[in-house]
């Protein structure tokens, strides 16, 4: 299955935006959310079971999960300044999340089930776009710490980012 955001123009009206869902050819899309206000980057848990997005419903960034299983919509961050970017941990049990609830776009990763938060970057530049490594053990985000944006690796942990781009 696929996820992907749609706008819809209506002439006279606000566009509607909608988070839909359809098998990986495009065919049978079934609608999930409708918003008058933007929604992004979707992010299917590991089981498939699960849709993490950004909505900017009352006109702020906000991460929902979306359990497609029973309808379910858990409002899961919505600190002030910027909530976006959720991307699923292999096990399905966390969420890296670029959030500035601090001040600056840093990556944090979040414990789905208390919904506790670890900051892993303390860097003035942007760090945002969180990816994990197939076991798990790394976080891959883009950062302009050097300037312009670069790819950069990190313990899921925390520690050091080592640059992994030079261009």
């Amino acid at each position: 299955r696929i996820a992907y955001v749609t706008r819809e123009e209506v002439r006279g009206a606000k566009p509607v935006y909608k988070l839909q869902v359809a098998d990986s050819d495009g065919v049978n899309p079934q609608t999930v959310v409708h918003s008058s206000e933007s929604l992004m980057s979707p992010a299917w848990s590991p089981d498939s079971k699960r849709l993490a997005y950004v909505s900017f419903e009352d006109k702020r960034s906000k991460i929902y999960v979306q359990n497609m299983t029973d309808g379910r919509r858990d409002l899961v961050a919505e600190f002030t300044g910027i909530n976006g970017a959720p991307a699923w941990s292999p096990n399905g049990r966390n969420l890296a999340l670029t959030l500035s609830r601090d001040g600056n776009a840093e990556i944090y990763i979040m414990l789905l089930e208390t919904r506790a938060l670890q900051r892993l970057t303390r860097d003035p530049a942007i760090d945002t776009e969180a990816a994990w490594s197939p076991d798990g053990r790394d976080i891959i985000f883009t950062s302009d710490r050097a300037g312009t944006p670069q790819i950069y690796r990190m313990s899921a942990s925390g520690g050091t980012a080592e640059r992994l781009t030079f261009e």
